[in-house]
């Protein structure tokens, strides 16, 4: 089996989201994208880093002995100088930490591990028309070992999805078209400058990227994420419906905000916290459905 490996941060088994019937969920770290509403923002750098549960902390000080780049700091309060920390391949500051309030996000894999862990529940897969579901971050960042793993997972007769925002180049893509079954494209905004200046994404790219696919016969389920202030216009939705129209996708899935990701802020020290937010009642995410089922599309709640 191939040897590469790549920096994972989650596995979650047994998930009924992200493709059919019951999956293994597998988080890849890296993604080129900022979006200010992200759920997994440990997940933007490629590298392993420390997050830190403030709550869990029993203030014994074994992680700042612990750290050999001297980039944990209780002086004024707990912080860590990440353009210190080099996230280093023995981690001692989180295995040392009893009270597990400093874990780090980011493991090495190889394709054998991971196709291991989803063979532990094959049984359960195949009664329910499922597989694996590779998620992120955005995973064609390590376009070599997504490749190799999904090239693995064929081999073993796994169903593959894959849920990308696009922001990658075509080639990265292409490479991906053999061994995928499923692509769950997120479309936040056909509007460059606002995409722009809220994501650092380029529309004109992004959304070039899923029009390929779609020409080039890959099944893809679209993904509209609603986040407030962004994107919930009534027109915003048109706009993105028509998009989709216009390149032969039939479905999209109607993604409600939430605030699961506001904490992970602090946690991974990013220096920022995310715009105040709240979800849209059902009422509007009924006016949502609507809106994309009059333009023919097959809509529903994701």
């Amino acid at each position: 089996m191939d040897t590469k490996k790549g920096i994972l941060f989650d596995i979650q088994r047994f998930s009924v989201h992200d493709g059919t019937g019951i999956r293994t969920n597998v988080f890849f770290k890296g993604c080129p994208l900022r979006c200010d509403w992200c759920s997994n923002p440990e997940s933007q750098d490629l590298r392993p880093q420390p997050l830190y549960d403030a709550k869990k902390c029993i203030g014994c000080g074994g992680c700042v002995q612990r750290c050999p780049s001297g980039a944990i700091s209780t002086e004024n309060g707990y912080s860590i100088d990440t353009q210190k920390c080099f996230a280093c391949a023995e981690l001692p500051c989180a295995a040392g930490c009893y009270a597990s309030a400093l874990t780090i996000a980011g493991q090495s894999y190889t394709v054998e591990d991971i196709i291991r862990i989803v063979k532990r529940d094959a049984v359960f897969d195949g009664a329910s028309s499922g597989g694996v579901t590779i998620s992120g971050g955005e995973a064609m960042v390590q376009i070599d070992f997504l490749e190799a793993l999904l090239k693995a997972c064929k081999e073993q007769e796994i169903d593959t999805a894959i849920e990308t925002c696009s922001a990658c180049g075509w080639d990265s893509i292409r490479r991906t078209l053999p061994y995928t079954d499923t692509y769950l494209c997120d479309v936040k905004h056909t509007d460059p400058e606002k995409l722009w200046r809220e994501t650092g994404g380029r529309a004109e790219h992004l959304l070039e990227n899923i029009r390929r696919l779609a020409e080039n016969g890959a099944y893809i389920v679209a993904r509209a994420p609603q986040i407030p202030g962004f994107n919930t216009e009534d027109r915003e939705s048109e706009d993105i419906g028509r998009f989709l129209v216009s390149c032969g996708i039939q479905r999209v899935e109607v993604l409600n905000f939430h605030k699961l990701g506001v904490p992970k802020y602090t946690k991974c020290f990013l220096g920022r916290t995310p715009k105040d937010r709240e979800p849209l009642e059902p009422e509007a995410l009924e006016r949502k459905l609507e809106i994309f089922r009059g333009l023919g599309l097959v809509a529903e709640i994701g």
